[in-house]
């Protein structure tokens, strides 16, 4: 039997596809480690995660599976019982499963309760900074003791870490979560370094135990707080950033929760300069991210594992990052939140264009192992469009969902290459004219020379909806001649 190949998983938590230099949209923010892998590998130009919420996403990448039909539909519920996983699947193919970073899958269950033979997870919404950087107004720390991330500064000598420069939104009601601070510390201090340095401890763990090995590393960032210290704090000029697009989007035509959503975190009255110091922060997040993947592949190497290792990096989702003058994500489903990165070394060299969904994940990595999923899932494995050995997969939409981050409104969303159409229950409908409208701004749902168009693509959601048993569906058929 040939040597199986093992698997490095990376995900970044709320990751533009434009951070990732490789892709050619951003002439600012570079990520020089992450492009070799797209050099040497490949690239999916049209990946899209299933929800653009971190624990609905992130479950659907153990499962498989619509957040529907996992039944994680926020950070906050868990996965239905006897839902196969990918972890225990990994293990019970004789892999050696390792997990290091942000968990944020199950509120009930940690790595070790789901295959994984061993890791130092934050669980929860788990900021791990949150009790440790004193000047730190963001209080979300890791439900689970020790804080492994503290643990760390404590054994590696660092004392005093702190944080400065924090910056929040204008609304007096939210004064609870910094979109950025400077780090006061040195690199090896930060929670992004801690992540890649309990990374190549696994991978020190795997060598020891001779067994191909998948682990999942997950970084924080670039989510807000973007907490970076100095060379990445200062490395992107503020100035430098041009406003996006849809900023100017007055969202009149878009549901009323955009506009509070907006409202909500406060930072309207910055303007676009505003933005323009989130975004700087986040680039440097970013490139700090990048690095941490460059030590990782700098210890794979050393191993002697990296030409036997397929290195996957993507992300849970986007950031609006000033998209229609929203931040980070939530109930709207645009491109800059649900279209991620996927970048693929080890297994072909050509990039593909093919609709590839997150979830897919799970079948793909349980391809490598030579196993299938216990049970049917939403999607397939597309370890053949890595390996160049299919160009296609036939698909021609993609289908998105979310539930419930800061209000419950149940959203679903089916989109190609010409058209999106958003299904808002009890709210306005969107629909988009991709090819004249790339950038979402101009709602035509209700524009009678659309009328064809939104009938063919609601017809598109029925389809998905009934085929995924999704428990929208009911309502979504009772009203759609009216909708």
């Amino acid at each position: 039997m040939a040597k199986r190949k093992n698997v490095l998983l990376i995900l970044s938590d709320q990751q533009r596809l434009d951070t990732v230099s490789a892709y050619g949209m951003n002439d600012i923010c570079k990520t020089p480690h992450i492009d070799q892998l797209a050099e040497e590998g490949m690239k999916f130009t049209n990946a899209y995660t299933t929800s653009a919420i971190c624990a609905p996403a992130r479950a659907s990448v153990m499962t498989g599976l619509y957040a529907h039909n996992h039944g994680v539909i926020d950070n906050f519920t868990d996965i239905k019982p006897g839902t196969p996983l990918l972890g225990e699947c990994m293990h019970d193919a004789g892999y050696y499963c390792g997990f290091a970073g942000k968990w944020h899958v199950s509120p009930s269950r940690g790595p070790e309760e789901c295959g994984f033979d061993d890791g130092k997870p934050f669980i929860g919404y788990a900021f791990p900074g949150s009790g440790v950087f004193p000047s730190l107004i963001f209080n979300q720390p890791p439900d689970n003791k020790p804080n492994y991330y503290e643990e760390y500064l404590k054994e590696q000598g660092f004392k005093d870490i702190d944080v400065s420069h924090g910056f929040l939104g204008d609304n007096p009601a939210l004064q609870i979560q910094e979109m950025f601070c400077k780090h006061e510390g040195p690199v090896e201090s930060t929670i992004e370094y801690f992540v890649a340095h309990e990374t190549n401890r696994l991978i020190d763990e795997a060598k020891d135990q001779d067994k191909p090995f998948f682990i999942w590393a997950n970084f924080w960032g670039p989510h807000s707080p973007s907490i970076v210290p100095e060379p990445y704090y200062s490395m992107y000029n503020p100035e430098d950033i041009p406003e996006h697009p849809s900023y100017c989007d007055d969202l009149l035509d878009k549901p009323y929760g955009y506009y509070l959503s907006e409202k909500m975190w406060g930072l309207g009255n910055y303007g676009w300069k505003g933005f323009q110091e989130i975004g700087a922060r986040y680039y440097g997040h970013c490139t700090m991210i990048d690095d941490m993947v460059g030590l990782i592949v700098d210890k794979l190497k050393a191993e002697g594992l990296y030409d036997d290792t397929i290195i996957i990096y993507t992300a849970d989702h986007g950031d609006c990052l000033g998209a229609h003058k929203l931040i980070e994500k939530g109930c709207f489903a645009f491109e800059e939140i649900y279209h991620i990165p996927m970048v693929v070394k080890g297994a072909g060299q050509k990039d593909n264009d093919s609709f590839v969904l997150l979830q897919e994940m799970m079948p793909t990595i349980l391809d490598v192992a030579g196993v299938k999923p216990p049970k049917p899932v939403d999607g397939e494995s597309i370890l053949p469009l890595m390996m160049g050995e299919k160009e296609d997969n036939g698909r021609t939409e993609v289908f998105g969902e979310y539930h419930n981050h800061f209000y419950v409104a149940r959203q679903r969303m089916v989109r190609d290459h010409d058209y999106q159409l958003t299904f808002n229950e009890s709210e306005r409908g969107e629909l988009y004219d991709l090819k004249k409208d790339p950038y979402q701004l101009h709602n035509v749902c209700y524009d009678p020379e659309y009328a064809e168009v939104k009938k063919k693509y609601l017809n598109i959601m029925s389809r998905y909806l009934k085929e995924t048993n999704d428990p929208a569906s009911t309502w979504f058929h009772r009203i759609k001649e009216f909708y």
